[in-house]
């Protein structure tokens, strides 16, 4: 009897004692660190490894206002920036491509006013001779006559990217036929203007040369070289050019540009996704960066794929297209904006696409995996809802179709992006001990 008494308080001290156990390792676990040994030098790596592949939307944003590393990918467009600020003498030259949103010259404007209204320089830097849009808003008009046969990736006319000019077009003329393309921007003079055109046997080609003050040059071309040029006229108002005998010549187009300062082309691919740019001809864009000596090419492209999804052959395909570029350019920096917001009607409302936020994702993964700068523009305008806001407000800052901005809009986003990234330039300056 006893021994059973004996058993069952040994039982119930047991049972109280396992009890107070777990109630004491609770108590102090919060007190405890969180690895009593500490971890080694890999260990901690895999684990802020892990940790930055989990970043949030919210964090990588955060993140991008406060020095987001990915900025380092510009670098040398700050330091080419910086120098020019500081001795104001020589250029900088910025190739900025894009689909629709920036033809006729819209977003890529209103930087280029800003840049050169900060550190100088003049022109609208480089023009085809024949495109699909023959003016540009405020900038410059050019006409063509239409014997020109032009050529682009989304043109009825179509040829290989390989055969294509920087800006995506390449013009010929018709045998035997005179033909003219002209420049003009009202009252403001044009700056220096020179023609790029390339390789061909034809040895006729007369290229004649007129102004506002009349004709000032009559020239035979000589279309030896995979890239040729030829320097036209400085300062008139009105530029003509007319070519005799030019079959069979690649024409490029025409770079305008003075003095020293910021140069920012914008080249406008309509319907393209920004792929083609991974089949550009390496030799006559390596050709195109001995002349123009690009520092910083944008990629503004998305809209075109958003109904693709999912993303990942997108950002895989231009993963390479960022690396062609590269050696393309060389010496160029390479910068990632993302497709601004797009609003679909659901029901009966209109709201940010489905698909936008997976694809603004793919976008940061290529300029993640290729060491490109990257800019938000969704969130740079205002995020969720923002395209269905600016379409809304009074005067509308977007066209009916919720994907494309008007004047007015287009000239917020292009001060939007010019103060991102001249923020980012100044911080660049803080960092490095720069300022003067």
């Amino acid at each position: 009897m006893k021994y059973l008494e004996y058993k069952k308080n040994y039982f119930f001290i047991t049972f109280f004692s396992i009890l107070l156990s777990i109630g004491a390792f609770y108590i102090f676990k919060a007190l405890l660190p969180e690895s009593l040994f500490a971890k080694t030098a890999q260990e901690q790596s895999e684990l802020l490894t892990i940790a930055e592949l989990e970043l949030t939307e919210a964090d990588i944003d955060d993140a991008s206002e406060t020095g987001y590393a990915v900025f380092d990918g510009l670098i040398n467009f700050f330091q080419k920036l910086f120098t020019l600020e500081k001795t104001k003498k020589g250029s900088v030259r910025i190739a900025y491509f894009g689909d629709s949103m920036i033809e006729c010259d819209q977003i890529v404007q209103d930087i280029r006013k800003s840049y050169q209204n900060k550190f100088g320089g003049q022109g609208i830097g480089f023009v085809p001779l024949s495109s699909l849009s023959p003016h540009f808003n405020g900038s410059i008009r050019y006409e063509y006559s239409p014997e020109w046969d032009t050529y682009c990736d989304f043109c009825l006319k179509k040829l290989p990217a390989s055969a294509l000019g920087i800006s995506g077009f390449v013009s010929f003329a018709n045998a035997n036929t005179s033909i003219w393309t002209s420049y003009r921007n009202g009252l403001l003079s044009l700056a220096k203007s020179t023609l790029f055109y390339g390789q061909s046997d034809n040895s006729n080609a007369i290229m004649t040369i007129t102004t506002d003050n009349g004709t000032i040059d009559s020239v035979l071309l000589k279309p030896t070289g995979i890239l040729n040029k030829h320097s036209l006229a400085s300062w008139t108002r009105e530029l003509k050019l007319q070519f005799d005998n030019a079959d069979s010549i690649p024409f490029y187009g025409v770079n305008f540009s003075g003095g020293s300062g910021v140069n920012v082309d914008d080249f406008a691919l309509r319907g393209n996704s920004g792929l083609p740019l991974g089949s550009y001809n390496m030799a006559l864009m390596n050709a195109f960066q001995r002349e123009l000596d690009y520092d910083l090419i944008v990629l503004q492209f998305g809209a075109n794929v958003l109904a693709l999804k999912p993303f990942d052959w997108y950002a895989n395909k231009m993963t390479r297209v960022v690396n062609h570029l590269k050696k393309c350019f060389p010496g160029a920096d390479i910068l990632i904006i993302s497709q601004a917001d797009k609003a679909t009607k659901y029901g009966a409302e209109m709201k940010t696409d489905t698909n936008l936020a997976a694809l603004i994702q793919a976008q940061e993964k290529y300029a993640r995996n290729t060491g490109a700068a990257f800019i938000d523009l969704f969130q740079l305008m205002g995020g969720e809802g923002s395209m269905a806001k600016w379409a809304s407000e009074t005067p509308p800052l977007a066209r009916s179709d919720y994907i494309h901005f008007n004047e007015k809009g287009a000239k917020r986003i292009g001060n939007l992006i010019f103060e991102k990234l001249d923020r980012e330039y100044e911080n660049f300056k803080i960092k490095n001990n720069l300022l003067y």
